[in-house]
């Protein structure tokens, strides 16, 4: 036993080594039946290559591997098809392209390591060593057009429910699903930044700050510091108009934005004071102030309706 333990380090040590690279400056390699990492030269190659070992913890680049080469390689391994879904700091991440697989328990998405000249939603053959998928080539019996179709509707923003191609399985339609969400939360959050930052440069031009505000179907909820005494406003979306200014206008609250609702209360506050409006400034129910100022009210709503 120690003599073919002798044997395999010796002929480790004079043969090159078949091995892919991923980043990181290291590829691994088994020696009678031991896996061993190995430092490579140069450090940032990544691909398909082979190795010349220059000790048993290093190895320099000879050349790069041939297609019949890695061919040998990646048939070592069980074959598996998955659907590129994602791709993250230049790499793809895939699901199952057959849930019914059960040689493998995937959760979530998996990373497909160098996958060339792949598209998002294409399926793909990889290979499996037990710690990772590597890419192997394109089903050959998926029509890639139907990748095209699904990256056509991501760009269109089209709903998952109203995606109309016959044969689409419905492992596509999930990973189609869920880009679709992913680009909508992008999409939100995109909206959100420039509505709060709309809000902010709106007080801020006032001497005002913006505490936090609250998105509705037809404006925004704004809670808002000046002098050191916190105010709660109601504004229209798009030119932040006032809806509900938070203190009593006899109904005009319509004729001010939001900039310069800020004057006006500080003028209210040197003047000896106001009459606080709703819930959240403590002050008289919303309800009851348009009870008392009906025409201003009626006026909001028939502007909102039109």
């Amino acid at each position: 036993m120690f003599d073919r333990l002798a044997d395999a380090d010796r002929d480790f040590l004079t043969r090159g080594v078949l091995a892919p690279a991923v980043g990181g400056g290291t590829i691994h390699t088994r020696i009678a039946g031991v896996v061993c990492r190995l430092r490579i030269t140069p450090p940032d190659f990544e691909g398909w290559g082979i190795f010349r070992p220059t000790s048993h913890s290093s190895a320099e680049l000879v050349r790069a591997a041939g297609l019949a080469e890695r061919r040998r390689y990646l048939d070592l391994f069980p074959l598996v098809r998955l659907i590129l879904c994602a791709r993250r700091d230049g790499l793809w991440l895939a699901r199952p392209a057959h849930e019914g697989d059960r040689r493998f328990r995937i959760d979530g998405l998996v990373p497909v390591r160098l996958a060339e000249d792949a598209q998002q939603f294409e399926i793909v053959q990889a290979r499996f060593d037990g710690a990772n998928f590597w890419f192997d080539s394109a089903d050959p019996a998926r029509d890639p057009a139907t990748a095209a179709y699904l990256r056509r509707a991501l760009n269109d923003t089209t709903a998952p429910n109203l995606l109309d191609r016959p044969g689409l399985t419905p492992e596509e339609r999930s990973a189609y699903a869920l880009n679709y969400c992913l680009k909508e939360e992008v999409r939100q959050r995109h909206h959100a930044e420039l509505a709060e930052q709309k809000l902010r440069e709106a007080l801020r031009h006032a001497g005002a700050e913006l505490v936090e505000y609250v998105e509705r179907r037809d404006g925004y909820r704004v809670t808002w510091t000046a002098g050191g005494r916190q105010h709660v406003s109601a504004v229209r979306k798009g030119d932040l108009a006032v809806q509900v200014a938070g203190i009593c206008l006899s109904g005009q609250d319509r004729q001010f934005d939001l900039t310069s609702l800020v004057g006006v209360i500080r003028e209210a506050e040197g003047a000896g004071g106001y009459v606080p409006v709703g819930r959240e400034n403590a002050g008289i129910d919303e309800q009851q102030y348009w009870e008392v100022h009906p025409a201003g009210r009626h006026e909001d709503r028939g502007e909102q309706d039109a």
